[in-house]
């Protein structure tokens, strides 16, 4: 099983419904498919629509393309906020992670120094006997 940051476990858990589902969705409007789904779709409406004069539900200037796209904004907008607002939280909380990460390892780093500080004093001192013993006639 691969390692799942204790950030990404806690994120995932308290996540609501409507929060998973504000990622999928901002997921999917940040893609390039719905890009090329929409693109697909403009130019077949505008196409479907100058070329049948007579029979086409939207003439020039396309009026309800226009209020198909801004309704699309209008619920697109909230959801991309909802799913950075997210993002954010995460962030926030993977900084305060990493921070007590980095207190710990700093303590444990700070401990190991003043355990080589023994050490290093016990061999400054053996070699100071030993220099004095070459040092005695």
């Amino acid at each position: 099983m691969a390692y799942r940051s204790p950030v990404n476990i806690q994120h995932q858990t308290k996540a609501s419904a409507g929060d998973r589902a504000a990622d999928k969705v901002a997921a999917k409007f940040g893609s390039w498919s719905f890009l090329g789904y929409m693109t697909a779709l403009i130019i077949v409406w505008i196409s479907a629509n100058a070329v049948a004069w007579g029979l086409s539900w939207d003439p020039y200037p396309f009026i309800l393309l226009n209020l198909v796209f801004s309704t699309q904004a209008s619920y697109a907008a909230p959801v991309i906020l909802l799913a950075q607002n997210r993002s954010a939280d995460r962030d926030r909380l993977q900084a305060e992670h990493d921070f007590a990460v980095n207190e710990r390892a700093e303590a444990k780093i700070d401990l190991l120094l003043r355990h080589l500080d023994v050490p290093q004093a016990t061999i400054d001192a053996i070699n100071a006997d030993i220099a004095s013993l070459r040092s005695e006639p």
